[in-house]
């Protein structure tokens, strides 16, 4: 039973994973802290602009690591406000073909759709012109008295209309 106890304080005891994780990440850049001199006050420390508070002197550093940082927004802008290259120049001139070889299309299919449209219209007052001339020459002798007047008013209707 003796012998089993400093096996668990040894577990207990061991570094946990974090410790060794920290070991690995505290050489990247992000996690550095750039000392340049003993002070306590915060103390501008390179061109970049950075600032440091000495207080935390734990991290050890290392000066093979150099602090690389993405463009801002406007350096990104000032760049995309060049002048485009050719490859730009031509997928722009492919877009714009593109585009232009669409409207054509779009066109010729409209043209197609308005004569269809047409064609239509006229097949409908050709019916309307064949039923009105239907009730113009309608008998009305064998007509009852409700039915001849139903037939006035579509002749009225179709004199309006004409």
């Amino acid at each position: 039973m003796i012998a089993r106890k400093p096996e668990r304080y040894e577990k207990l005891l061991k570094k946990s994973n974090f410790d060794n994780h920290w070991r690995e990440l505290r050489r990247q850049p992000k996690w550095r802290t750039l000392r340049t001199s003993e002070s306590s006050k915060i103390t501008k420390l390179s061109s970049f602009g950075t600032y440091s508070s000495e207080g935390n002197n734990d991290t050890p550093t290392s000066d093979e690591f150099e602090l690389i940082r993405p463009k801002g927004t406007k350096a990104a802008k000032r760049k995309g406000k060049g002048k485009a290259t050719t490859t730009e120049v031509e997928e722009y001139k492919a877009f714009e073909a593109n585009d232009l070889r669409k409207m054509t299309i779009m066109e010729t299919v409209n043209e197609i759709r308005q004569k269809d449209i047409e064609t239509r219209r006229r097949e409908l007052e050709a019916k309307q012109a064949e039923m009105d001339l239907q009730v113009i020459l309608a008998d009305t002798e064998k007509m009852n008295d409700a039915q001849r007047m139903a037939h006035a008013k579509l002749l009225e209707k179709i004199m309006a209309r004409n």
